[in-house]
């Protein structure tokens, strides 16, 4: 009787073991999933949707609190021609490299997130837009300094860059209208030739 209870006992003790695995794996793979719905694959920053989520959050705490935030928006200049030149491979690459040269310029507090094709959206939070340009700059020298090799030689890249504050004390704006200021900041800058940053 002892020699089958301690039997079913292990095998207890063994099922249980298989269980928690079993549920550790769902659980990484749950949070895995999660992550790849909030990112966008190539570049490795927030996509659009979660950008969204993020920016009405950040919104939200900044009318709420009466604090500024800035949007920053930039793109790829003539990335079509990039993409013409040096291909669409070599294009990803610098899509990915620009995201990562962003990103290391940014606190761990700001949200920054592909809007769609080579356009990004950066959010800081408690940040005025005479700050948010500084950090702007400072994302487009890093950029412009750039040298990519690519099987057609050596590509370089420039950034048009726009900015909107939101005053949260002020305010009444959605996320929509502060990105729409921040676009049309940023075709000033492609119409005052490129490779700048513009504050509206």
């Amino acid at each position: 009787l002892l020699a089958g209870y301690t039997i079913d006992v292990t095998e207890r003790k063994k099922a249980e073991q298989e269980i928690v695995a079993a549920s550790a794996k769902l659980q990484t793979a749950l949070i895995r999933e999660q992550e790849l719905a909030r990112t966008d694959t190539l570049t490795g920053v927030n996509n659009r949707r979660h950008l969204y989520e993020q920016a009405g959050h950040e919104f939200q705490v900044a009318i709420r609190y009466q604090q500024t935030l800035s949007v920053i928006m930039f793109d790829i200049d003539h990335f079509k021609k990039v993409n013409d030149t040096f291909g669409h491979e070599a294009g990803d690459h610098i899509l990915k490299l620009v995201a990562d040269t962003a990103t290391a310029e940014l606190r761990s507090a700001d949200v920054i997130g592909r809007y769609g094709g080579e356009e990004f959206i950066i959010i800081l939070p408690m940040t005025n837009s005479h700050q948010a340009f500084q950090v702007a700059e400072r994302i487009r020298m890093s950029v412009a300094d750039l040298s990519i090799s690519t099987q057609k030689g050596p590509a370089q890249v420039t950034l048009s860059i726009g900015i909107a504050e939101l005053n949260g004390a002020t305010s009444a704006e959605t996320v929509e209208e502060i990105f729409r200021r921040a676009d049309e900041a940023m075709y000033t800058a492609k119409q005052a030739g490129r490779n700048r940053t513009e504050i509206r």
